[in-house]
């Protein structure tokens, strides 16, 4: 798992974390059952407070990515896979939609939109 934290973001330390063990679970870097690195541990390698991958932790454990089991660590939680790839592509395809009506408000044509979201699929 390669996490890799911007001092220098808008974005809180606890978020950019968050994304990075998402992305990894998302892409199938885990397995259900997998074993995460330790709190201690993981703030150690990224050079943050244990609070803070304490706060990530949790966050992710109540979105359904991971559980804790006291004493032992917090592991993968595959099990409710396709529910959060569902509800995160909703969150998303709403964010996209609330773009699009911003841009239709802003008297944007409809081929520069398309273009830009092809030209960004493109670059990827």
């Amino acid at each position: 798992m390669n996490i890799i934290i911007s001092h220098t973001s808008e974005k809180p330390m606890y978020e950019q974390i968050e994304e990075g063990i998402r992305k990894a679970i998302l892409e199938g870097e885990f397995r259900s059952g997998d074993m995460l690195p330790s709190v201690r541990q993981l703030a150690k390698d990224l050079n943050v407070s244990a609070i803070t991958t304490k706060r990530a932790y949790i966050d992710l454990e109540h979105e359904g990515f991971v559980y804790t089991v006291s004493g032992k660590g917090t592991f993968v939680r595959l099990d409710k896979l396709s529910e959060l790839q569902d509800s995160r592509t909703k969150e998303l395809l709403d964010k996209l939609s609330e773009s699009a009506e911003e841009c239709l408000r802003a008297g944007i044509e409809k081929e520069t939109v398309i273009s830009a979201v092809e030209k960004i699929y493109s670059e990827n």
